[in-house]
């Protein structure tokens, strides 16, 4: 009886956490961000093919995003904003930002050590459907910002 209970309280603690989660849009995300970087630095990037070509991301499982680059390749200043379709494809995005990374790390490394600094210190977060990376040399600043906003 005792296990039953134990399971009971900590399936609907887990339940009440997972419902707990506030929804944020993209929009809000981005001008939580504003507060801390500096977007004039970036380009934004529309098309959806930079998200195939960039991250090899399979756009069909994308419901929304927003995509901010550097303006040139001297540094590695990165926002990528999803909302996907199904918050169980969450880890196959993680994997192919993960990929990114490196190839970031593997160009950046000699090349500009300090930019490669900034990809290793990068954010990224998941909440819901919503997937948060940025890079940027604020990472500890865009980190509290972003706890701000899910709090």
């Amino acid at each position: 009886m005792k296990k039953m209970i134990l399971f009971i309280s900590v399936a609907l603690m887990i339940f009440m956490i997972g419902c707990s989660s506030k929804d944020v849009s993209l929009a809000d995300i981005k001008n939580k961000l504003k507060d801390t970087i500096d977007f004039s630095t970036f380009s934004k990037e529309e098309e959806s093919t930079f998200l195939k070509d960039t991250f090899d991301f399979d756009t069909d499982k994308i419901d929304a995003y927003e995509v901010y680059v550097p303006q040139t390749n001297l540094n590695t200043n990165t926002v990528l904003l999803l909302n996907l379709k199904s918050a169980s494809d969450a880890s196959e995005f993680k994997e192919k930002i993960n990929a990114y990374k490196e190839n970031l790390l593997n160009i950046y490394k000699d090349y500009a050590p300090d930019q490669a600094e900034f990809v290793k210190d990068s954010v990224y977060e998941e909440h819901g459907k919503t997937i948060v990376f940025v890079i940027s040399d604020k990472s500890e600043e865009v980190k509290k910002a972003l706890a701000d906003l899910y709090k």
